[in-house]
């Protein structure tokens, strides 16, 4: 049997890296869940997402700070250049020039884009946090559904196994019936043949079995792990358990499921284009913005001016402090930005931005489609396996009984070697269904589950 599900189990499989173990370790759900969580690749790139929307949110809130700049310059004049004292060109002489400058600046209003910038950030960020919870949840159903495949896959060897070895017992018997002439040897051929063929299932079964093993520890990514083995909880008792459930209506666990991260994501990428809306009406506003600036400058060539006593001037020389005490400007500056006709620029993208919000909106709605559809599907599967389990049960009932009849039969030689196998192969078939009809029914529920939000275990 080959447990099905919406969600490929292989898709988790090439996502995730590769890890080196011990063998000889049993492995329940909950660590197999765990394990391949934590060393998935791409819930690895999912947090490195994460992280770079936290930067981008803490840098809008930065972009409340106003920007301060500092300049500082030098140069040096050769040759012919202007004297700063006298303001006439002089030759043969160098000059040297230094000055610095300080500037604030900082936006005062732009339509609010600066608020809209930071809720969109904040938005950006919880979905990002949400596509991470969604590709956890979708490892969780392949793991899951790779682990019931191993459990079902023993159970069967396991079956197939008690057929030989009772086959094995009863050619005994009828080794020593036929050797005392109490039955012909076609019987004991019959059986040996039969016997054949159950060996031969029982190989197929085992490298089911191995390749079981095989496909949950390549979604595990574990190497080295040749006694890999998988806790066996008794798939009888399980199913008994589930059946004291009570199976809820299809709109109970729709509305449970709606806090899942496959639709919390779309939710929070819907409220991302509400405000790529705001943020493209925010540019038909004006903007103002404000900016303060101080400088001052230095030249080893300028003179400070004197008077003499007579009236006369005279030049004396010029202290750097000096210098820069006189030299020093300010200036404060507002400046108003009105857009009056850009192309109609803008107007285009908010009518862009209002066909995103229309997008983001029938996705939320196609995924709260999808996912009821899913929850009806899988309340109907889920039912349907239950009633396939029961009848599996009666089958298998009365096909061991049956057995058990014919068996007796042959042994006192009332029955058929043919009549044996016959009776033998019924009850294969009804124990293979029944673990087939179990093994859906408990991986059925727990998608259920799921959808409530319980977690997988066994």
């Amino acid at each position: 049997m080959k447990i099905r599900c919406r969600i490929v189990v292989a898709v988790a499989g090439a996502m995730l890296g590769a890890t080196p173990v011990f063998g000889g370790e049993t492995w329940d759900i909950a660590q197999c869940i765990r394990h391949a969580v934590e060393h998935n690749l791409q819930v690895r790139q999912g947090w490195n997402l994460v992280e770079g929307a936290r930067v981008d949110h803490l840098q809008t809130k930065l972009n409340y700070l106003p920007n301060l700049n500092a300049g500082i310059g030098y140069n040096a004049s050769f040759g012919r250049s202007l004297d700063p004292t006298t303001y006439n060109y002089v030759s043969g002489q160098t000059v040297q020039n230094a000055s610095g400058s300080l500037s604030l600046s900082t936006n005062l209003f732009a339509g609010m884009q600066k608020l809209h910038n930071l809720r969109r950030a904040e938005f950006s960020l919880a979905a990002s946090v949400q596509e991470v919870e969604r590709i956890k949840d979708e490892i969780t159903i392949a793991v899951a559904a790779a682990y019931l495949q191993v459990l079902y896959c023993r159970e069967q060897v396991a079956v197939s196994e008690n057929r030989v070895a009772i086959l094995e017992r009863q050619i005994e018997r009828t080794t020593q019936l036929v050797e005392a002439g109490s039955l012909p040897i076609g019987n004991r051929l019959e059986l040996e043949a039969q016997l054949a063929a159950e060996q031969y299932n029982l190989v197929n079964y085992r490298n089911q079995r191995v390749n079981s093993v095989l496909t949950l520890t390549q979604l595990l990514e574990l190497r080295d792990v040749p006694d890999f083995e998988v806790a066996v909880p008794d798939s009888a008792v399980l199913a008994a358990e589930m059946d004291g459930q009570q199976l809820r209506e299809v709109g109970e666990i729709y509305g449970m499921a709606l806090k899942l991260p496959r639709i919390e994501v779309v939710k929070w990428q819907r409220k991302m284009a509400e405000q790529d809306v705001a943020l493209a009406r925010a540019r038909y506003y004006p903007s103002l913005s404000f900016g303060a600036s101080y400088g001052s400058s230095w030249s080893d060539a300028r003179l400070k001016p004197q008077l003499g006593a007579d009236g006369t001037p005279y030049y004396t020389k010029y202290p750097f402090f000096e210098q820069l005490d006189d030299n020093a400007s300010s200036a404060l500056q507002f400046s108003l930005s009105v857009p009056i006709f850009g192309g109609l620029n803008v107007r285009n993208n908010v009518r862009k931005a209002k066909i995103g919000l229309r997008n983001a909106d029938l996705a939320v709605k196609q995924a709260e489609n999808q996912l009821y559809k899913e929850i009806q599907q899988a309340w109907s599967d889920a039912r349907g396996a239950w009633e396939r389990y029961r009848s599996a049960e009666s089958s298998v009932t009365s096909n061991a009984e049956a057995f058990r009849n014919t068996e007796q039969k042959f042994d006192a030689g009332a029955a058929t070697a043919v009549d044996y196998n016959v009776a033998q192969n019924n009850l294969a078939e009804a124990q293979s269904l029944m673990l087939q009809a179990r093994y859906d029914y408990i991986f059925k529920m727990k998608i259920l589950d799921f959808y409530r939000g319980v977690e997988i275990t066994l």
